[in-house]
């Protein structure tokens, strides 16, 4: 009876032993979780990161080939912040030194993530620990502040236009005046009246004065 008990034991064990090894099969390849992955990494600087958080992924010529694994906020001497994101790449990928960077977003409110846009100098190509310094994006304050000024703009360019053309109809001013006074017209045709009667005014030119 014993020795029953312990091959019941024996075999429960295997069997749960080999279900766990299916179930962290499974949980690694559903979260696409590389256990012997090659690669190297890169920090990226910026002045304004725009939200961007760690496990964002990073894109590299449109393609993901990395992961957001650090970001640190410091502040150089002047006082202004500076946040360094360290980043992990695949160890095939390369980047060169002129490459651009900067966090973008998927949609209008879509999850933040690293964008780099390889440069053309591979023979200068970014190495473990590598500085780059990113491209700060635009915060959406920075739009409101400009939204607002073309806003004030266009009002006050429009209210202008309503003071020249109120101008133009009530006849103040030189240009209302042209458009509203009869006396320059006839000015204009009696003008043309006598240079059809005498074309010869012309060509006439008055002696100087000595």
């Amino acid at each position: 009876m014993a020795e029953k008990t312990k091959s019941l034991e024996l075999k429960v064990g295997i069997f749960a032993f080999v279900g766990l090894l299916i179930l962290s099969w499974f949980i690694f390849r559903i979260g696409d979780v590389k256990l012997t992955a090659h690669g190297y990494h890169v920090r990226v600087l910026f002045g304004f990161a725009n939200g961007i958080k760690i496990g964002a992924p990073v894109r590299i010529a449109g393609v993901d080939k990395g992961e957001v694994k650090e970001i640190r906020l410091t502040h150089n001497t002047d006082g202004k912040p500076e946040v360094f994101i360290r980043v992990w790449v695949d160890g095939d990928t390369l980047i060169p030194v002129d490459s651009r960077a900067w966090v973008n977003t998927l949609g209008l409110l879509g999850e933040k993530y690293l964008e780099i846009i390889p440069g053309k100098d591979y023979n200068k190509v970014l190495v473990n620990d590598s500085l780059l310094t990113g491209e700060d994006p635009t915060s959406v304050q920075e739009v409101t502040d400009l939204a607002k000024d073309i806003a004030l703009q266009v009002k006050e360019t429009l209210d202008a236009l309503d003071s020249v053309l109120s101008d133009i109809h009530e006849g103040r001013g030189t240009i209302g005046k042209l458009f509203t006074d009869d006396r320059l017209y006839t000015d204009i045709e009696e003008m043309f009246a006598d240079l059809k009667q005498h074309p010869w005014k012309l060509l006439y030119r008055p002696k100087e004065a000595r």
